[in-house]
């Protein structure tokens, strides 16, 4: 399984984390001092669980979407002649 270099939690972890806020009742404070992660990381992983289901808790690639920095087209085609 590939994780995210800077990953605290694998989805198992990540699982388990809205598990316990769900099922076993804990505060989403108490279940993030449990992970070892952020209370806002806490509430990040339970929002995505809740609008995606358990396919939420996957890590996303980090690539940029797009880059504004890009370089025009026009000059890419006058380098590539």
């Amino acid at each position: 399984m590939n994780l995210h270099k800077h990953a605290r939690l694998s989805p198992r972890g990540r699982a388990l984390l809205v598990d316990r806020i769900l099922i076993q009742g804990l505060r989403v404070e108490e279940a993030a001092h449990a992970a070892g992660v952020s209370v806002r990381t806490a509430y990040k992983w339970l929002k995505r669980f809740k609008e995606e289901g358990s396919g939420g808790l996957t890590d996303r690639s980090s690539r940029p979407r797009h880059c504004p920095h890009a370089t025009a087209p026009r000059i890419v085609d006058q380098v590539l002649e």
